[in-house]
């Protein structure tokens, strides 16, 4: 019998799913928010999933497929549309000053805009993030096309 590694520390979707780690499906919850809910803030305890659950959600709005093959959202999700994602993480580092943590947002903006080919904003961090998240707005209607 071949057992399935535990993905202890693991916090990537898709190499848990790629990797064929044991993985508890939630995708079911996941759906449940996108269609009943409009903001969420989400508290558990640390290492209990919520960076992993927030990167399946990443895949999901990505339209990444081929990693939920066989779970709960497979025949329930439009494949076909993907969605740009803005990821936002400060899990990694403490910032010991106002100017590291600066410094380390318009990193993460920069990273955002590099990946969603947007065009680099130079003003202070709310207008930046501001013009990221109506570009990526922008990127999504532009996608849409005719019946979107």
């Amino acid at each position: 019998m071949n057992r399935r590694k535990l993905p202890i520390g693991i916090q990537t979707f898709a190499k848990i799913r790629e990797a064929d780690y044991y993985y508890v499906d939630k995708t079911a919850f996941a759906l449940k928010m996108i269609d009943e809910g409009t903001a969420y803030f989400l508290s558990r305890p640390r290492r209990f999933g919520k960076s992993l659950f927030l990167d399946t959600l990443a895949e999901l709005f990505a339209g990444n497929e081929p990693l939920f093959r066989g779970l709960h959202c497979y025949d329930k999700w439009d494949w076909n549309v993907k969605y740009p994602v803005i990821r936002i993480s400060f899990a990694e580092g403490v910032m010991a000053s106002r100017a590291n943590l600066e410094a380390r947002i318009h990193r993460i903006l920069a990273e955002n805009e590099r990946l969603l080919g947007v065009e680099k904003d130079e003003g202070d961090i709310p207008d930046r993030f501001i013009a990221l998240i109506q570009a990526a707005a922008a990127k999504r209607t532009a996608g849409r096309g005719a019946g979107g």
